[in-house]
């Protein structure tokens, strides 16, 4: 499925509050494409299963200079299901809390804007999620 270029423009911001823009290009489709730039990672181009996988490979670099993504795809109570990530290329996400399954009301667009106290790194939010499907039993 081909889809036109998508562009937004988020915000990453360090622990210090130094906060640059950051310009996402993106095209969903297998794979999804998509060109990421700011002053702290440069220009890079990704082709990955899902938006969400794009998402945290720019994360990763982000981190590398001790930023993080502004975003909903980088809250430490967010993670998409796997038929998000499948039906709906990786766009949307779960808000979730623990010992609660998670329901179609909970879900946000992966690149809508986040506070710097909701969003944590890659690894910390991967950790979250996991403890999160322990407290329900999983």
């Amino acid at each position: 499925m081909m889809t036109d270029w998508t562009h937004r423009q988020l915000s990453m911001s360090t622990d210090q509050g130094i906060i640059e823009s950051c310009t996402f290009e993106y095209k969903l489709g297998h794979p999804v494409e998509l060109i990421a730039s700011s002053p702290s990672i440069g220009r890079l181009e990704i082709s990955a299963d899902d938006l969400f996988e794009a998402l945290n490979q720019v994360r990763l670099a982000g981190e590398k200079n001790k930023f993080l993504l502004l975003c909903n795809g980088a809250r430490a109570d967010s993670y998409p299901s796997r038929m998000s990530r499948q039906m709906r290329h990786g766009a949307q996400t779960y808000i979730f809390k623990y010992g609660v399954h998670a329901k179609r009301d909970d879900l946000v667009d992966l690149l809508d804007p986040a506070t710097y106290d909701q969003v944590t790194t890659v690894a910390e939010q991967k950790k979250n999620f996991d403890d999160w499907l322990n407290s329900l039993g999983h």
